[in-house]
């Protein structure tokens, strides 16, 4: 049975948005953003957090404009070794973002029943975003010279040349202009190179749901230092086949930090100070969490 949970819209940057509701995307061309990331946040770090800003100084440059970040911390039924209850992570989570100005904590995933798919969490967000009008999902276009004679009168699909989903083309009777309504919202997986590499090893992944996190929703990749994003892509199918839909993000200052370095230095009695928020780390002194005394 599905949990119900909030998706949290404080955050959201919607300053793009005219006064009639309508999108700017019809006048600047701005695609809509919402980055997602998924893991165990087992804890929450600051290289957690430096993740969206990464991605969102990526794509904002390109012309994109990122409305907002949500972690989506995973379920307990990950039955990962070490994992702490959802309860936990959630609240570290929570205090962990309190110093972002657009990320934020979906915590629907970590509340249901059952383990649950990345394909899943993503398409709950776009569906919500979308359902609810917080964003307009289509613009219109006329102007024929801006499609080729192969995508006119093409039902819903997607279109790897413009990376976004071209919902109807038609061409209008006896005219040169072509009535198109393009989606204007993507919602994309953030995560680092390790991640990427996951989705092309064999038995770690379902292929189809990776094929349909990369061309229906997108990911923006940060690279980790030594890893050959290109080699990664180029080894799978499937990875090459929609790698337009990659947005692969050089990390200008590399930051090791991890969950399993930040739990290691807690089970040896070392400071975490500066490793990830002093909320957070309050919280695991004060629940004795990732010590002997907790396990």
């Amino acid at each position: 049975m599905e949990v119900d949970a909030a998706l949290p819209l404080d955050k959201l940057s919607l300053d793009s948005m005219n006064e009639d509701g309508s999108s700017y995307f019809n006048t600047k061309g701005k695609m809509h953003v919402v980055l997602v990331s998924g893991g165990s946040f087992n804890p929450p770090t600051f290289m957690h957090l430096r993740l969206f800003e990464l991605a969102r100084d990526a794509l904002n440059s390109k012309g994109f404009h990122v409305v907002g970040g949500y972690m989506s911390p995973v379920n307990d039924a990950y039955k990962k070794k070490g994992l702490l209850p959802a309860e936990h992570r959630i609240s570290m989570c929570q205090l962990a973002c309190k110093s972002s100005e657009f990320v934020m904590v979906d915590d629907w995933e970590a509340k249901q029943s059952s383990f649950q798919r990345s394909l899943t969490v993503l398409s709950r967000i776009r569906s919500f975003f979308c359902d609810n009008g917080l964003i307009p999902n289509v613009y219109n276009v006329q102007s024929a010279s801006r499609f080729t004679k192969g995508e006119i009168g093409v039902p819903i699909k997607w279109s790897l040349r413009r990376r976004s989903f071209i919902v109807d083309i038609s061409l209008a009777t006896n005219t040169n202009i072509v009535h198109a309504i393009v989606a204007s919202l993507k919602v994309m997986l953030v995560c680092g190179s390790d991640l990427l590499e996951s989705f092309a090893i064999p038995g770690v992944w379902i292929p189809e749901q990776v094929r349909g996190i990369i061309r229906d929703y997108g990911v923006v990749c940060i690279r980790r230092e030594g890893q050959d994003i290109d080699k990664i892509i180029s080894s799978d199918e499937i990875l090459t086949e929609y790698k337009s839909n990659i947005e692969v993000v050089n990390e200008i200052v590399p930051n090791r930090i991890s969950s399993t370095l930040v739990r290691d230095c807690i089970s040896r009695g070392l400071s975490i100070k500066y490793l990830t928020s002093d909320e957070v780390i309050d919280y695991i002194k004060q629940n004795q969490l990732y010590t002997n005394a907790a396990s």
